[in-house]
């Protein structure tokens, strides 16, 4: 069989992201090596007969073997902890920048035994051991820190395990292309939403009316008799009603990079980030201007994620689907 520089490669790193799920873990994929502590234990094993052999010590042999067996039992014990397994499904999430990013991974154990100690983990993420009941399914989540906006891709997966003794480790390589999105850190302190002086009327405002109450004021025939502050006029201090903060925001917005009034591209996008998340709250709709992208007017959950996954790629390279 001819095979050429790139395949060995391929077949002896599996650099090439080219598992599709479901994934089942073969013995194709799975690789065993004994830990430090497996090295140790073999030390200890080679002195220990080596004693045996220079005092003629039977009861060292005995044990010698014995050892030497569970050492050797534990071996298949780890590759059966591992061999079997199917990677059903992988996800990634989103996140603000600053945050830890979420990536979901479901393994399946269709065997009748039970897994103990499974990890899944990154080159530079060690996850915990998790314990997979036999015909069930559980989802690993792998957190990854954040510092910037735009496409986090997770990397190679290991799905890996030590058990029963940690003297082997057993461990198997996913590649999948699995993607998380990362928002623009919303900035902590903005200015008001900005309003849109089209379509709407005279550029009407709406007001949104808090429950704190911020002092008493004179009455005026024509105010509510709900907000009639009835304790000060028990007390013989007159009429007096109630006045409240209240919060003004546009019947619309309109958000774009020139608004902003700031001139660093990332410092736009934190504030334009805030403005988002604050006309949501507010429920106001909100139309995003970007270079070469527009969003229309609205509102809820769809637009808010329209809108923070066009910040959150504006300017970036495209990612190639999956």
């Amino acid at each position: 069989m001819n095979l050429s520089g790139n395949a060995i490669r391929q077949r002896i790193f599996r650099t090439r992201a080219e598992d599709k799920l479901p994934h089942g873990i073969t013995h194709q994929r799975i690789y065993i090596v004994p830990t430090r502590r497996g090295l140790a234990f073999l030390m200890a094993l080679l002195i220990m007969l080596l004693a045996s052999v220079n005092y003629s010590l039977s009861l060292g042999y005995a044990l010698s073997f014995l050892l030497t067996g569970l050492f050797a039992a534990t071996l298949l014990h780890t590759y059966r902890n591992v061999a079997g397994l199917q990677v059903l499904h992988a996800s990634g999430d989103t996140c603000f920048a600053g945050q830890l990013l979420d990536f979901n991974i479901q393994l399946g154990n269709p065997g009748t035994q039970v897994r103990h100690g499974i990890c899944i983990h990154t080159r530079s993420i060690r996850g915990n051991g998790k314990r997979l009941e036999a015909e069930q399914d559980s989802t690993f989540t792998v957190q990854l820190p954040t510092h910037e906006r735009g496409m986090l891709e997770l990397g190679r997966l290991t799905v890996q395990s030590d058990w029963p003794l940690g003297l082997w480790t057993c461990w198997s390589y996913l590649h999948v292309p699995l993607r998380g999105l990362v928002f623009p850190r919303p900035e902590s302190d903005p200015p008001p939403v900005p309003a849109s002086g089209e379509g709407v009327a005279g550029n009407q405002q709406k007001t949104s009316q808090q429950g704190d109450v911020s002092g008493l004021r004179a009455y005026v025939p024509g105010d509510s008799i709900g907000s009639i502050a009835w304790k000060s006029a028990a007390r013989g201090q007159g009429l007096q009603v109630r006045t409240f903060d209240t919060q003004t925001a546009p019947a619309q917005a309109l958000l774009n990079l020139q608004q902003t009034g700031i001139h660093s591209l990332e410092e736009q996008l934190s504030r334009l980030c805030a403005w988002v998340l604050a006309a949501e709250q507010q429920q106001v709709d909100y139309a995003l201007q970007l270079p070469g992208e527009q969003l229309a007017a609205g509102q809820g959950s769809d637009q808010r994620k329209q809108a923070l996954t066009a910040l959150a790629l504006h300017g970036q390279p495209s990612i190639p689907a999956a």
